[in-house]
């Protein structure tokens, strides 16, 4: 029987074990964060983008049974693009905040990376 001391406490079964061990795996980090800014903007015609709205976009992954990933990872330039998306017109975003979020509900996990930003362009 196995026995291992963890923050104080004794674990004598090998269930306890396996399940940390999927608790560890289970805490990487599979996100493709990356570099997320593709190009910058510049308007030659010297006109001045409007303000369109604040808007906010995901890219997200579910890993089956906690640990197995299912799907495109989640990234960075997908929910900027998905925010980008949002509203018509669009040409560039600016005030960028990313955030990153881990959730766990029975059998599976989900990693989402959120981006809000406020969307600038013309009007049509």
């Amino acid at each position: 029987m196995a026995i291992l001391s963890f923050g104080g406490y004794l674990f004598k079964s090998r269930l306890y074990l396996s399940l940390i061990l999927l608790v560890c795996l289970s805490g990487c980090n599979l996100a493709n964060h990356g570099s997320f800014v593709t190009q910058s903007f510049h308007l030659n015609d010297g006109s001045v983008p409007q303000l369109l709205s604040k808007v906010s976009g995901e890219s997200c992954q579910t890993s089956v049974l906690y640990f197995i990933p299912y799907g495109e990872s989640a990234s960075t330039a997908n929910a900027i693009a998905d925010a980008k998306s949002k509203v018509a017109g669009t040409q560039f975003l600016a005030d960028i905040t990313i955030d990153d979020e881990f959730w766990f509900e029975f059998g599976y996990s989900v990693q989402c990376i959120i981006v809000s930003a406020t969307a600038y362009g013309d009007i049509d």
